[in-house]
């Protein structure tokens, strides 16, 4: 019972309306068949009745002076022309008998002789029937008449009739019923099916152009629709159209509004970098010009190299900043092990100076889905961030693996530990802050990449010991790229 009734209600309007309107005119032609059929039985019983009545009245009176004189050949000559004056009562035979139940004439003497018992299921109708006694599968009735004669009984008539032209006018009635309500239904139906077919049409246009809008592909419905269209369905185009029209208004604005934006923040962007990198370019300009003249003495020397350093870092750390929250297409999918076995000589310049010990644990043996750009960037900055807080001499270790489709790396130095400003800066970039003002800009780097692979960054140290910094990322999925402008509101709020 569910099924169906989950089956009707996923049926369409067009089928519904015509499967009730055919349920219906079947209910209501199968009760007025049933009443006419039934009205018609009545009168064909009440008609039968009357003329089995007429009968019976006719063979009674023809049989009664042979029956007082108990003459076999009157009575037999009596019931013959009593046959052919009844005619139209079909009369298959007719039995007069005597009161102790034996046969005295018949119209069939040879299946009833005369002084013969009736069998045994006619002779129950005789005893228990008066008047008509009906047998439709059949085809029979029969019908039995007592003759007295003033007080006494002197026989009894019984007759069988074929009722067979009278149920066959009934049959002919019922198919033809039948027929009719057949053929009603089906017109109703039909006609029922066109009728709502053009009454949800405008909703089947209006429903297409729905799934053109949310396909991305709005289209306005046609003046030739609007043409055809009843009043009330002409009025709801227009308000789609209407709809249509403003969302495509609105859709131009936002996009004039985010290109302006654009413009204004890549002029924000262009004048912040100009101003934060010319302002040690003059220093860095001098200190060269010290280098050419006073290169020979090395306490000059040295003083001009550290001040170049200083200078080219924070250079360095502006251009970083802008690269990380502007970024450009992300880069190759796959990350290889080659892509990580040239990060080595990338710091060796740090690692040289300090003399630090790389313990290189690079276990990757295949091409992974991941973005091998973002995963080097974030191990280049850790592995800064590593030897710049190892003391001389230190060891640094570097290990990548793969494990249930997961990346793992994990840089681990003997330094004093993390100090909060670098958590704090790393926390920022995971959380899509804005970049930190002094340190802890390559965490807050690596933070950040570290979101876009849809990965995590952890971060263990102790008080006074080294620290640990591991990146967790799932092969194969990254978060959707931030737009311009949307980074640079998420930078403003943070």
């Amino acid at each position: 019972m569910n099924r169906l009734h989950r089956m009707y209600r996923a049926m369409p309007l067009a089928l519904k309306v015509p499967m009730l309107v055919a349920v219906l005119t079947v209910v209501v032609a199968t009760v007025i068949s049933q009443v006419v059929l039934s009205r018609l039985a009545q009168e064909q019983e009440a008609s039968l009745r009357s003329l089995a009545t007429a009968f019976m009245d006719g063979v009674s009176t023809a049989v009664t002076p042979g029956l007082l004189r108990q003459d076999v050949w009157e009575t037999f000559d009596s019931l013959d022309r009593a046959r052919r004056q009844y005619g139209a009562v079909k009369a298959l035979y007719v039995v007069v008998l005597q009161p102790n139940g034996q046969v005295l004439a018949a119209s069939e003497p040879e299946q009833f002789p005369v002084t013969s018992n009736l069998p045994e299921d006619l002779a129950n109708l005789v005893t228990d029937g008066q008047g008509l006694t009906l047998d439709e599968g059949k085809g029979r009735a029969w019908t039995v008449r007592q003759i007295d004669q003033e007080t006494f009984r002197i026989g009894t008539v019984f007759a069988e009739l074929d009722i067979s032209e009278i149920l066959a006018v009934r049959n002919e009635v019922l198919w033809t019923l039948i027929l009719v309500n057949a053929g009603l239904t089906a017109i109703f139906s039909f006609a029922g099916y066109g009728l709502v077919r053009r009454m949800v049409a405008p909703l089947s246009v209006i429903q297409q152009h729905l799934i053109a809008a949310g396909s991305g592909r709005p289209e306005l419905i046609s003046d030739h629709e609007l043409r055809r269209a009843a009043p009330e369905y002409g009025e709801l185009y227009q308000r789609f159209n209407a709809m249509i029209r403003g969302q495509a208004e609105r859709e131009a604005l936002a996009a004039e509004l985010a290109n302006q934006e654009k413009l204004a923040m890549l002029g924000r962007l262009a004048s912040g970098m100009a101003h934060e990198v010319n302002n040690p370019l003059g220093g860095l300009m001098n200190a060269v010009d010290t280098l050419d003249i006073h290169g020979d003495k090395e306490s000059v020397r040295r003083r001009t190299v550290d001040l170049l350093r200083r200078g080219l870092a924070g250079i360095q750390n502006v251009v970083r900043a802008a690269l990380v929250t502007y970024k450009a297409a992300p880069g190759p999918k796959r990350l290889t092990r080659d892509d990580l076995e040239d990060l080595p000589f990338l710091i060796q310049h740090e690692t040289g100076a300090k003399q630090l010990v790389l313990d290189w644990q690079n276990e990757l043996s295949q091409d992974i889905e991941v973005d091998a750009s973002a995963v080097r960037q974030i191990a280049l900055n850790i592995l800064l961030n590593a030897c710049a807080a190892s003391p001389e001499h230190g060891t640094i270790l570097f290990r990548a693996t793969v494990k249930d489709s997961v990346l793992s790396i994990s840089v681990t130095d003997d330094g004093p530990g993390l100090p909060e400003t670098a958590r704090a800066a790393a926390a920022a970039g995971a959380a899509g802050a804005g970049a930190p003002v002094g340190r802890g800009l390559g965490l807050w780097t690596a933070s950040r990449l570290a979101v876009r692979l849809n990965g995590k960054m952890t971060l263990q140290s102790g008080p006074s010991q080294g620290a640990t910094i591991v990146l967790v990322a799932p092969l194969g999925e990254e978060r959707e790229e931030t737009n311009v402008i949307a980074a640079a509101r998420a930078d403003r709020t943070g």
